[in-house]
């Protein structure tokens, strides 16, 4: 597989296969024609930014050179570039007229998808389209086009030919289309029976309100039959001809449309032949609701569209999903769950046990925070080395991804080492560990948050560190924690041997473990004998144990001789646990003492200190962001400390600045002074190499002490303005 790039400021001349200016391409429709498709899912990233240009697609992907035409409006592959829109318009400058025509022409080609793009065109032309289409195994998703008509002939904003020998294989969905005449256009195969697999879902299409507009509009390539088509969980509207129109079908494997909201217009839903096509659980707010298409019981046809205008953020009683299901709105669980998507339209599961009606379940999003495209979440946390097992919370910022994300890639990177991607694989929020496991924990506790069950060798010894980072999924920049691989920390095979089981036969003299006390071998003392008087064993009568060996004695009291000598030991009061820590570092002298760091006391810079640090700018009282002008190059004051705001001593350590852009790329290393160091303050210097660029900035600072005291502060925002 190849990866390809472009943005605004790149270059025609260069490969194109770099993220830099000076690797990516310029153009889109010079992209189009040079990529080099190699075996696998091959992608093309458009940065943030202004394109205007009319691209044709003429490379050819097929079944094992597939393609991905990918906008990126988060820059989550792009640096010194700010987060926006992927803009590709027709017209020259934003103060004229753009010309009629199509916008993507993707020809005959096959196994493409395009998606995250900001399309502009005008729909005024026939033909006159945003993406234009006549290959199979095509999929456009998560675009919003944007397409007026000012009268005349008219085009479309979607217009997808699905070949006559197949047309098993095209996906609309996720779309935002408004001011068009024609919304989707399908020219579905010839068939007398058969589902073609053409499926238009969760797409928000509002038209012009002028003659002829049509939302979806499906017509046979010839002939008086065609293969199926299913409209499911579409919100159309504000079409002066019909919602949903077919000019011909089947009657064996009928068109389906469900789950949708049709209105206002002249008809919601209308067939030029009856008995094609199969409607259920729609709600269809038009002058004539259905036309040669039978009513049922599921379909409501009334004035209640149910969906959040804005109303509840306008209005202060909520903030829910825009263009979502209404509070307390019949829309909830309305729909049928047969031939649905299990998501709505920005990838939530449904919040009722089958989907609403419209593209947009019921959901809030207080709970959520907002999104910020200028740097990535970054944290330290640490582990043992040699760790397996283990499980991560990592916070990405947006609800609904799985493992199978689209462009969801997971990396860990040992000290200096190359980065070892993470295959992801299925998992639960509290399910069994098992290597590359991902899963949201919960959307509505704790939305954003994920679990990633990592790989063991990540963990390994023999590093100071490992940095894990997940990354590439539309909505989020991902998230990079750094885990310290600390010997402070035991792992399961060293507490297992830390175990306090030696025999105390080993330690029966004082001073080495206690003095246990000693054995009297061969002069148990039978029954029969009783010694009443004292000074020998004390004033002992009656039996102390059996005879286990010839024992001779005088007259029945008569002891003498049988004093037992001084090696009896007749009291424990100097058995105390005595014995010093020195003689018992090891397995096998008294259980292994757990960490030899703690056997001699260590010094101020070896200490482990715990997480989450800080730093502080310009010695405020509470980590606040940095704002610096543009160009501007002058020292930085910094303050490390801890999650109590507390001074972290930088005595004799070195100190190192990394900041990063909001793409997450490096973008300068500094070294730092210590200022006054017992109280944590130190000094860099901030150079052009930053703040040339206007932006947003993430800082981190590294206390280095020895190979294994490094702690990482921060993150420090920088903004940088262009006053």
């Amino acid at each position: 597989m190849a990866t390809y790039y472009v943005r605004t400021d790149g270059s025609n001349t260069n490969a194109g296969t770099g993220p830099a200016t000076n690797q990516a391409w310029q153009t889109i429709a010079y992209a189009f024609a040079n990529m080099t498709l190699t075996a696998g899912v091959n992608t093309l990233y458009i940065a943030p930014g202004v394109y205007r240009e009319s691209p044709t697609l003429t490379v050819t992907p097929t079944v094992t050179n597939t393609l991905v035409i990918t906008g990126d409006p988060t820059a989550s592959q792009f640096s010194g570039v700010t987060a926006n829109q992927v803009r590709v318009t027709g017209s020259s400058t934003d103060s004229t007229t753009m010309a009629a025509g199509n916008r993507f022409n993707l020809g005959s080609k096959s196994y493409v998808t395009i998606q995250n793009l900001y399309i502009e065109h005008n729909s005024a032309g026939n033909p006159s389209l945003a993406i234009v289409s006549t290959g199979d195994f095509v999929t456009i998703r998560n675009n919003v086009i944007f397409s007026y008509y000012l009268g005349g002939s008219f085009g479309g904003a979607i217009q997808i030919t699905a070949p006559a020998a197949t047309g098993n294989n095209i996906l609309i969905e996720n779309n935002i289309v408004f001011g068009c005449a024609i919304g989707i256009q399908i020219i579905a195969p010839a068939a007398s029976s058969g589902v073609t697999g053409v499926i238009v879902r969760n797409n928000r299409i509002s038209t012009n309100g002028w003659q002829n507009g049509y939302g979806v509009y499906v017509s046979v390539v010839s002939g008086s039959n065609m293969a199926s088509v299913t409209v499911s969980n579409c919100v159309i509207t504000q079409f002066p001809q019909v919602g949903v129109f077919f000019s011909n079908g089947n009657t064996t494997d009928k068109h389906i449309v469900q789950n949708c909201i049709i209105g206002p217009g002249a008809t919601a839903i209308s067939a030029t032949t009856s008995n094609q096509v199969t409607q259920r659980n729609n709600i269809l707010l038009a002058g004539n609701t259905l036309n040669n298409v039978a009513t049922d019981a599921s379909t409501i046809t009334s004035d209640f569209f149910g969906i959040d205008f804005g109303q509840a953020l306008l209005q202060g009683f909520g903030n829910l999903a825009p263009f979502g299901t209404s509070l307390n709105s019949r829309n909830t669980a309305f729909g049928t769950a047969t031939s649905a998507p299990s998501t709505d339209l920005y990838g939530i599961a449904w919040t009722g046990a089958t989907p609403d009606v419209g593209m947009v379940t019921y959901r809030s999003l207080s709970t959520i925070g907002n999104y910020l495209p200028t740097e990535r979440n970054a944290s330290t946390i640490t582990i043992a080395p040699g760790s397996t097992s283990q499980s991560i919370e990592l916070y990405l910022g947006v609800t609904g991804l799985t493992f199978a994300t689209s462009n969801l890639a997971a990396y860990y990177v040992r000290n200096q080492s190359a980065p070892v991607a993470i295959t992801l694989v299925t998992q639960t929020a509290t399910g069994a560990w098992t290597s590359g496991g991902f899963a949201e924990i919960s959307s509505s506790l704790v939305p954003g948050v994920y679990r990633l069950d990592v790989p063991n060798a990540a963990f390994a010894a023999g590093q100071p560190d490992v940095t894990i980072v997940v990354r590439g999924a539309s909505g989020t920049n991902g998230a990079v924690l750094t885990v310290t691989l600390s010997s402070g920390g035991l792992t399961a095979a060293q507490t297992a041997s830390a175990v306090w089981d030696a025999t105390a036969s080993a330690y029966n003299t004082a001073g080495s473990m206690g003095e246990a006390g000693q054995k009297l071998t061969g002069y148990s003392l039978a029954s029969s004998q009783s010694f009443n008087n004292s000074g020998s064993i004390g004033s002992v009568t009656g039996a102390v144990g059996s005879v286990t060996g010839a024992v001779t004695v005088g007259t029945n009291n008569d002891k003498t001789g049988y004093a037992l000598s001084t090696a009896a030991n007749t009291t424990a009061a100097d058995a105390v646990w005595n014995s010093t820590r020195s003689g018992h570092t090891t397995a096998g002298t008294f259980g292994q003492y757990v960490n030899a760091e703690l056997v001699t006391p260590v010094t101020q810079s070896a200490l482990v200190r715990m997480g989450p640090f800080q730093v502080i700018a310009d010695g405020v009282a509470t980590p606040m962001p940095l704002d610096i002008q543009k160009g501007a190059q002058h020292g930085v004051d910094i303050q490390c400390v801890d999650n109590n705001l507390s001074a972290i001593d930088i005595t004799g350590a070195t100190i190192t600045t990394k900041v990063y852009n909001s793409g997450g790329t490096l973008v300068a290393t500094y070294s730092g002074t210590a200022t006054y160091a017992a109280d944590g303050r130190a000094q860099f210097t901030i150079t052009t190499t930053v703040t040339n660029t206007p932006g947003t900035y993430t800082a981190t600072i590294t206390r280095t002490t020895g190979a294994s005291d490094t702690q990482v502060f921060g993150p420090l925002r920088i903004y940088v303005r262009d006053i």
